[in-house]
């Protein structure tokens, strides 16, 4: 009965997504249908809201969100990003390369709006050797490389604080899915294009882009230094924002600008509304129910969770699952922590690129005149060979360590 609970607030919250309303209102629905559904008095409720508000995993995620988002702003202004592919483009002088890594490069800003620099960039690199359908493809699929593992995006930032595992061993874990991946699309894609790029004016000082290449990331690099040491976010963040003040000598008038764009209210909101979500059903109890629920159907319980990420990620996009899924796996599973934590981030990764709540895949398709639909045609085999890879390699993980 509890367990038909839990699924009657998943389907409130798969459908209030489905019709296109906002997360932070499909949450809040799963919130109040948890506490009218497990019949938690309001006084109770209220003060089970308070502390989950005031809990310092609740204010610790906000502020990593935040702290995160003023970095990214910072080496936008300065543009850093673009310097730092335009140093790559100079030192790979290989076109498939570039057509990874250029993207990847762009894809370290979570705006949607970098999608449209990443079209222009992997159309530029492919010319005629790849059609547009391709093409937008490629393009949102390198794009996206960095947010399946990298801890300064929100999606891997909310996993790492709902399952409560070590952020630089997640890390080591994901690089062998972050090679599958590339190699996936380079052996069904970039080999139809040369390797070869037209030559440059001039000699190429290779130290020299090497050196401009580490000053345009610098900061980055040790954010993900910091945090690999599981040291939280909030400070890895703040101590380079610190830094990164005086060194690319921004001005007090900036400031202002940056704190103000920095608080991102929707995104902040619905982190917020996220963690209140899991604080009323970690109350409720019913998460110690389902590992029993699960056991009595026929395939593993690894499958199981895979195929729920999966195709929920497709329906209600990947914020939405990892939120409402991510406290249940960990529980129902719970030896298996961080190979599972893979496998399952490796779904939700490839699932998006299936997904109609992906904005940059409508974002690539303008750019290059095609479809949706066009995309996801493209997009199948490639991200059903990568799942059945990811799968394997979470089960491989398991049986290892």
């Amino acid at each position: 009965m509890e367990v038909a609970k839990l699924g009657l607030i998943f389907c409130i919250i798969v459908v209030i997504i489905w019709l296109k309303y906002p997360l932070y209102l499909a949450m809040t629905a799963g919130i109040l249908s948890a506490i009218l559904l497990f019949q938690i008095p309001v006084t109770e409720a209220l003060l089970l809201l308070g502390r989950q508000t005031i809990a310092w995993e609740t204010i610790d995620l906000l502020l990593s969100f935040y702290v995160i988002i003023f970095l990214q702003l910072m080496m936008e202004k300065k543009g850093r990003l673009k310097n730092a592919r335009d140093s790559f483009d100079h030192l790979l002088r290989n076109r498939r390369l570039n057509t990874i890594i250029s993207p990847a490069i762009m894809g370290l800003l979570p705006s949607a709006a970098v999608m449209t620099i990443c079209a222009d960039m992997v159309d530029k690199t492919c010319e005629d050797y790849l059609d547009a359908k391709s093409k937008t493809f490629v393009s949102c699929f390198y794009r996206h490389i960095p947010e399946m593992f990298l801890p300064t995006f929100p999606v891997i930032l909310l996993a790492m604080s709902l399952s409560g595992q070590n952020v630089g061993l997640f890390i080591l874990s994901m690089i062998p899915l972050v090679v599958l991946a590339c190699l996936v699309v380079y052996f069904t894609y970039l080999r139809k294009i040369p390797r070869e790029m037209p030559p440059v004016e001039g000699k190429v000082d290779t130290g020299r882009e090497l050196m401009a290449l580490v000053r345009n990331l610098w900061t980055l690099i040790l954010v993900l230094a910091i945090i690999v040491g599981n040291i939280s976010a909030t400070f890895a963040g703040a101590f380079v924002i610190l830094l990164n003040y005086f060194v690319d000598h921004f001005r007090k008038s900036d400031l202002k600008d940056l704190i103000l764009r920095s608080a991102e209210p929707v995104l902040l909101g619905n982190m917020y509304l996220v963690m209140l979500f899991k604080g009323v059903l970690a109350y409720t109890g019913v998460l110690g129910a389902l590992p029993d629920f699960f056991r009595q159907f026929p395939i593993s319980l690894p499958l199981s969770f895979f195929l729920l990420f999966f195709f929920g990620t497709i329906i209600g996009g990947s914020q939405a699952v990892v939120a409402l899924c991510m406290p249940i796996a960990m529980t129902a599973i719970p030896d298996e922590g961080l190979p599972f934590l893979a496998m399952l981030m490796g779904a939700v990764w490839a699932a998006m690129e299936l997904s109609p709540t992906h904005v940059c895949a409508f974002v690539a398709a303008d750019y290059y005149h095609t479809t949706f639909a066009d995309l996801v045609a493209k997009a199948l085999p490639s991200v059903i060979l990568f799942s059945a890879l990811c799968y394997g390699y979470g089960r491989l993980l398991m049986f290892l360590f």
